[in-house]
């Protein structure tokens, strides 16, 4: 499950009946008195209006397979999350890294602050919340990414993704018989792998 407060507290206002933390999604829409210094003007598209959703960032994948679940992917982190997402999806998806490996892999961020300066892609360093360092670089990536052009700048923050992995059995028993081929209605049962990202101290609560 993905949700989002915005800030730590949201709003700072606890419901009283349910004891749900209320979020201040209010925040995500564009004002227009409002004047950045170092990003792009307010969009008139956002502007606050009845029955409107604000901007949001959240990007929850679901990954299919054949008709079958094979993973999901979530994270936080404002407009950090789009590109961390599809950072971790190919890693898994695609490249075939193990799960952990996809999650803790550097990754890089295009930013579109402002239309003065120029766009700087910004790396994420690989210090964690325990003073622990990733130990993958991307030195290679970065060399070829300076050699086009691009200005380069290490940063702190990112986004913090999870992962969940269902690998699927090859082979099921349903009723006492081997189906190699299931139905594109059978659901199929195989080992969920959970990761969370060690930038934000991620373990698991339980087994």
């Amino acid at each position: 499950m993905t949700t989002t407060v915005n800030s730590y507290f949201g709003a700072g206002v606890l419901s009283p009946s349910t004891g749900i933390v209320l979020n201040n999604e209010m925040d995500d829409f564009s004002t227009p008195t409002e004047i950045p210094v170092d990003k792009l003007p307010p969009a008139p598209a956002n502007f606050v209006e009845p029955r409107k959703r604000p901007l949001s960032s959240m990007t929850p994948i679901i990954i299919l397979k054949d008709n079958q679940l094979v993973g999901i992917i979530g994270g936080s982190n404002g407009p950090f999350i789009p590109p961390a997402m599809i950072q971790v999806f190919l890693n898994h998806f695609v490249l075939g890294m193990e799960s952990l490996a996809a999650v803790q892999y550097e990754r890089i961020y295009l930013e579109y602050q402002s239309v003065v300066q120029p766009n700087e892609v910004l790396y994420k360093n690989r210090t964690v919340i325990n003073g622990d360092h990733i130990h993958i670089e991307l030195s290679e990536e970065r060399k070829i990414l300076k050699e086009r052009g691009h200005e380069l700048k290490a940063q702190a923050s990112g986004a913090i993704s999870q992962l969940i992995v269902h690998t699927l059995p090859s082979q099921i028993d349903v009723a006492r018989k081997i189906v190699r081929q299931p139905n594109s209605d059978q659901v199929l049962h195989g080992i969920l792998t959970a990761v969370s990202d060690p930038r934000k101290d991620g373990k698991s609560a339980g087994l």
